[in-house]
């Protein structure tokens, strides 16, 4: 066996890092069994020669080790001054409202960034508290607070299925935002505001800004849609059209979620293909677009995720070498779990951005291909390739979470897929012109209007057939590993027969 290239040994100690971080998350692993590990790698390294089978596997062994060390390195170690050190006791404590609310139909989650404790809890006190208020009074980002309550350790929620039970690790769940204490039997009451990060204010403050313009702008339910589509700000959206988005598979076009962001930074590419715009500077429209959509949204954790996997699809669509577009698409996840590892077991947007991204960049190659006989204008085509690419790598995932596959999923998504970013762009332009002067954005907003009633014509019209979508279909893990397998596995063979056709004879 030769020595393998710089990028494949890259590419190892990524995938060792990753499968290191992957068994930590689901096992406990004991100091001793992480010292076995490095020291059966630094064996492999030390008797191996270089780039030689056994040092592979050395420097492979030793970065699935310093994939639990990180792992480990993120359980925090509880002191007297950690608030989840108290849960359990009754207690009251100040804290600022350190993320935007999340606003629920009758309920507002808020997490809090406990600062002092003022009665059961030390002066000094610090760590992440979840808190269930009412809609009214409203709270936001950045709002000081004392609050009273039981606090309370997250636990594992147990669900029946089928003919047994599943456990949706909701204290992981939590974990993975720092969050280890609920507050039950709350009382909060607001004494300032304005404590949070200035930028982040900034961020927010345009937000709420361009959603106020917007409902001045456009009637309902297209107003509240379109807050969703840009800003992924979905808590106005009637319950109704929420179920018609879910039953048709395209909730995530009001979620910003990686799935989104990845179809739509294909989507904005063969857009400007279509205006003749060339390759390069298509490629710095899409991703200035998908910069916009993180700053708008206030940088969310989720959406930086989200975008980073829609522009890895941006710099596949762009470089064109695999190698490179693979290094960068698994480099990308490593640092994703540098910095939080949790993501990827408890995490499914992480998940599903990856899979997405894997889909678009991997699989669409060999789907393009059964549909060359296909006419494409308007990119109709292009866009069915793209949706059924990244359906294909993510629907195994979405039964296993939510235990719910949409029928009508591709066709519903080839039909409003390209409308998608036309109505971001004029909605856009109709909720600034609206902050300018609001007749100027209503006028406007009946190009936004017209494109939107489409969407929404198609998804209530599709949602409506019984057949539109199946419920209970969540599978068992052993089954989804099975799938995964079996996608991953066809996709490495496709390509390496690509790869052999195209060498010379």
């Amino acid at each position: 066996m030769g020595k393998l290239p710089n990028y494949k040994v890259f590419l190892v100690i990524c995938l060792g890092f990753i499968t290191g971080v992957g068994l930590r998350s689901f096992a406990p692993l004991g100091t001793a069994v992480v010292y076995g590990v490095i020291i059966v790698g630094l064996c492999g390294m030390l008797f191996g020669h270089s780039r030689s089978t056994v040092w592979i596997a050395g420097v492979c062994i030793l970065a699935c080790a310093a994939g639990i060390v990180r792992y480990e390195l993120s359980i925090p170690r509880v002191g007297n001054h950690d608030i989840q050190a108290y849960n359990g006791r009754e207690v009251r404590f100040r804290g600022t409202v350190s993320v935007e609310p999340d606003i629920r139909q009758d309920t507002v989650k808020l997490t809090l960034s406990a600062s002092q404790g003022l009665e059961g809890l030390p002066a000094q006190v610090r760590g992440k508290v979840l808190v269930t208020v009412p809609r009214y009074p409203a709270y936001e980002y950045g709002s000081l607070v004392e609050c009273s309550c039981v606090l309370k350790t997250p636990e594992p929620i147990v669900t029946d299925v089928g003919n047994g039970q599943r456990t949706f690790r909701y204290d992981q769940y939590l974990a993975r935002y720092g969050i280890y204490s609920l507050c039950i039997k709350s009382e909060v009451v607001e004494t300032g505001r304005r404590y949070g990060n200035p930028v982040m204010h900034a961020m927010l403050s345009v937000k709420a800004g361009f959603v106020r313009a917007v409902q001045q702008s456009l009637p309902e339910p297209h107003a509240s849609f379109l807050a969703g589509l840009v800003l992924g700000a979905k808590r106005a959206i009637p319950d109704e059209l929420m179920q018609s988005f879910s039953r048709t598979g395209t909730t995530h076009i009001v979620a910003l979620s990686g799935y989104n962001i990845t179809i739509i930074a294909v989507m904005i590419m063969n857009v400007c293909k279509r205006l003749l715009i060339p390759r390069k500077k298509a490629f710095w429209v899409s991703l200035g677009a998908i910069g916009f959509f993180v700053a708008i949204t206030g940088a969310q954790a989720s959406v930086v995720r989200a975008a980073v996997m829609g522009m890895l699809v941006l710099l596949a669509t762009q470089a064109g070498r695999m190698s490179r577009v693979t290094n960068s698409l698994v480099f990308a996840a490593v640092a994703m779990l540098m910095w939080n590892p949790r993501i990827l077991a408890f995490d499914a947007g992480f998940q599903l951005s990856f899979l997405a991204t894997v889909g678009l960049v991997y699989a669409s190659p060999h789907i393009e291909r059964l549909f060359r006989w296909m006419p494409n204008p308007f990119e109709f085509r292009a866009n069915l390739v793209a949706t059924l690419s990244a359906t294909m790598m993510t629907l195994p995932l979405i039964m296993y979470q939510f235990g719910r596959m949409s029928v009508v999923a591709p066709l519903v998504n080839v039909l409003i897929l390209p409308m998608v970013p036309l109505a971001m762009a004029f909605g856009f332009i109709a909720g600034v012109c609206a902050i300018v002067w609001v007749p100027l954005g209503q006028a406007v907003g009946w190009v936004v209007w017209l494109v939107l009633g489409y969407i929404l014509f198609i998804v209530r019209t599709f949602a409506q057939f019984s057949f539109s979508s199946i419920d209970s279909l969540r599978i068992q893990t052993s089954l989804l590993a099975i799938l995964y397998c079996v996608l991953f596995g066809t996709l490495l063979v496709l390509s390496r027969r690509k790869k052999r056709a195209s060498l010379p004879v």
